[in-house]
């Protein structure tokens, strides 16, 4: 009975090393999808979109075994064109005409990527993965405002580390939902709408 334990712990022993060893650091892509039902609740007012990437850094984070290999997970690439091309079909669907954002417009809205975080770190029997997004809005409506950050926080535990796939299905999965959650708030489309 002694040997079969020890033959299990060494072969996930084994396992894990291999896990770990694989690991290579990731560059991930941002292009989350934003689910909106129909409506007329924009009436058919222009409104100006401005979506930025106000992160400081383009790392997001570490993953790996802190006692042997951590590999970067960063977002390289600027996610602002695909973030603004999913929002302006989602407010399209929510009867508003989108058009660029210039300082020169009354009603607009600017959406900030604020922070990314990853982290899955590997502990004695799973990896736990966690992720933190945040993204402002600021809609202006004349002298009217309206400023918000919408906060996700996600967390999972796994046998394996999230490879590059995994962390790209993750990041796009809270982005997406602090997108939804702005555009299901009922002050900011009531202000857009005004």
């Amino acid at each position: 009975m002694k040997t079969r334990l020890w033959f299990v712990l060494a072969v996930f022993g084994l396992v894990a090393a291999l896990q770990g060893c694989s690991l290579k650091p990731q560059n991930l892509r941002i292009d989350p999808p934003v689910k909106v039902n129909e409506s007329a609740v924009g009436s058919g007012r222009t409104i100006g979109l401005g979506v930025s990437d106000a992160r400081a850094a383009k790392k997001l984070g570490e993953i790996g075994d802190p006692d042997t290999k951590m590999v970067d997970v960063s977002v390289e690439e600027d996610p602002s064109a695909a973030v603004y091309e999913r929002l302006q079909e989602a407010l399209t669907k929510l009867g508003f005409s989108v058009v660029p954002y210039s300082n020169s417009m009354e009603r607009t809205l600017q959406v900030e990527i604020r922070n990314l975080e990853l982290k899955s770190v590997k502990t004695p029997f799973t990896f736990e993965t966690e992720l933190r997004a945040a993204v402002g809005a600021r809609v202006d409506n004349g002298p009217e405002y309206y400023d918000r950050q919408f906060n996700v926080r996600t967390r999972k535990d796994g046998a394996a580390p999230p490879f590059e796939k995994d962390s790209t299905l993750l990041v796009n999965t809270a982005v997406s939902q602090a997108l939804e959650d702005m555009l299901s708030d009922e002050q900011l489309l009531e202000l857009l709408a005004k």
